[in-house]
């Protein structure tokens, strides 16, 4: 995604020179300087209150490196499951301006903040940071027969999407490690086609204010 200044009409100079030369510019977008990361996490359950994150990812945009944390065998055996993870991706949070996810309003988000408030710790309070779900994004603008990630990802040509296997995912729960480097690699994947979905949608959505 690229953050070019555009004419009134968003095109390129390339494209629209004449808007150029008689100024008519568009206003930077606000989210012009701000760092957007791509955020998505696996768990154990569905539900905070039964459940605890196996992994998360955050990828920020642009930057081919992901950035990861995953429980281990030793977290599930001194009984403190996701209370590490959890505290490393709330300070990592601390370095985002805007998340965004893939239903992560219904999930992912309202996950880690269950998890966060559960152990006490300083999860983004509201207005400290801003939320993109795409999730809502492609069902606004899009016409398909089903909205998950790996649907529309699929459709609009974005390869990447792996399936989970559910026998991996109860080993992890127990701290497999074989089975957690899986989950993470699932994880990864899914930051980085969410961040390449994001550049397919991009021009076609507007972007607003939206709190965490």
């Amino acid at each position: 995604m690229k953050n070019e200044t555009r004419c009134i009409h968003r095109h390129t100079a390339d494209t629209h020179p004449s808007c150029f030369q008689k100024g008519l510019l568009k206003r930077q977008d606000w989210w012009y300087d701000k760092k957007i990361a791509y955020l998505d996490i696996e768990t154990s359950n569905l539900d905070a209150d039964w459940g605890f994150m196996l992994t998360w990812a955050i990828k920020y945009r642009g930057n081919p490196k992901v950035v990861t944390d995953s429980i281990n065998k030793h977290d599930i055996n001194d009984l403190l499951f996701d209370r590490r993870i959890t505290e490393s991706l709330v300070k990592e949070l601390r370095n985002v301006d805007i998340a965004v996810t893939y239903y992560g309003t219904k999930f992912d988000v309202k996950f880690i903040r269950s998890r966060a408030m559960y152990y006490g710790l300083d999860f983004p309070e509201f207005g400290s940071m801003y939320h993109w779900d795409l999730y809502y994004k492609s069902k606004y603008e899009l016409k398909l027969a089903r909205y998950s990630l790996g649907k529309v990802t699929q459709f609009l040509g974005i390869q990447g999407k792996t399936p989970l296997d559910p026998e991996v995912l109860w080993r992890a729960r127990y701290g497999d490690p074989k089975a957690l480097i899986k989950i993470l690699e699932h994880n990864i994947k899914d930051v980085e086609i969410t961040e390449k979905l994001h550049e397919k949608l991009w021009r076609h959505c507007q972007w607003i204010r939206k709190s965490i």
